[in-house]
């Protein structure tokens, strides 16, 4: 991510936005919380091509694991990129763009037998492709998760704080909230929670059901939430009046109003589905990289 210096009131995971319009300074004290701010939408995506395209790159490429999930995060990712306004987070009343991309996202243990799962957070970058992302992801679940323990670092945590006393776990998360509201957190919590991140992604369908509207963590920083819903099949009614029958998957974002009006997140969701229509786009890095003119 670009480097810039830091000024008073930045945080160490992003820059304070100087230059905003008066009415987005202004709601993050009347919606001063994520859960109050949540915004629904849902989207339908044809898959036929986006099936075949799946099984080419694993044919052409080497790639036994890659699946439609790492086309959705790839695009999601992408979309990130070129529509920036989407990488922010509101902390304490002010708003904030992240200086990082990174994305919490639920994954199977592949040793388990009893079907727990496991969260990772790859850190990606602006120029990385469909095949970076297929790297990354795979490297963090193979160093994350598919170790002797099957533990990641989120998972030592939580069974450190599992084993105090209830009183104290309480303690600890508010002086881990105290901090996270001053910027003051140190980059190891950072690193290791899944709540502070550029997007989370979780496939549902993979477990057989519709997605869902995911709610916005207050705790943390992630604005934007994205569930993938089970593949099924549904009429479309075409042009010229003919009924079809096409294969999709839904998939449902939650996101915080606050970050950016709606017309920006029509647009972003316009880029989202081209990309998923023409995934070959994302094979080759971006060729421009729009930066947040409110820093």
């Amino acid at each position: 991510m670009e480097q810039r210096k830091r000024r008073f009131g930045d945080r160490k995971d992003g820059w304070r936005l100087r230059h905003t319009q008066s009415v987005f300074a202004v709601m993050p004290h009347i919606m001063k919380k994520r859960s109050d701010s949540q915004v629904f939408f849902d989207e339908v995506i044809e898959i036929d091509e986006l099936e075949k395209y799946v099984r080419k790159l694993r044919r052409e490429y080497d790639m036994p694991y890659f699946s439609m999930y790492h086309v959705f995060i790839a695009a999601t990712m992408r979309m990130f990129v070129m529509r920036p306004r989407l990488n922010r987070f509101v902390m304490n009343g002010k708003t904030f763009a992240r200086n990082r991309l990174t994305s919490s996202m639920t994954v199977k243990r592949e040793m388990s037998q009893n079907g727990l799962e496991a969260t990772i957070k790859p850190h990606f970058e602006k120029t990385d492709t469909v095949f970076d992302v297929y790297r990354r992801v795979d490297e963090a679940m193979e160093h994350e998760v598919r170790d002797d323990k099957g533990e990641n670092s989120t998972d030592i945590a939580a069974n450190i704080l599992n084993r105090l006393p209830a009183w104290l776990v309480r303690a600890f998360v508010n002086f881990i909230i105290f901090m996270d509201h001053r910027g003051w957190m140190n980059n190891f919590i950072n690193d290791i929670s899944p709540f502070h991140t550029s997007f989370y992604i979780t496939d549902v369908g993979s477990i057989g059901i519709d997605p869902i509207y995911h709610h916005l963590y207050d705790f943390g920083t992630t604005s934007v939430f994205v569930a993938l819903g089970k593949k099924q099949r549904i009429p479309v009614v075409e042009l010229d009046g003919t009924v079809t029958v096409k294969k999709v998957v839904r998939v449902k974002f939650v996101l915080d109003e606050r970050i950016c009006d709606g017309q920006y997140y029509a647009e972003s969701f316009r880029i989202f589905r081209r990309l998923l229509k023409k995934p070959e786009i994302l094979e080759t890095p971006p060729t421009e990289f729009p930066e947040d003119t409110w820093i």
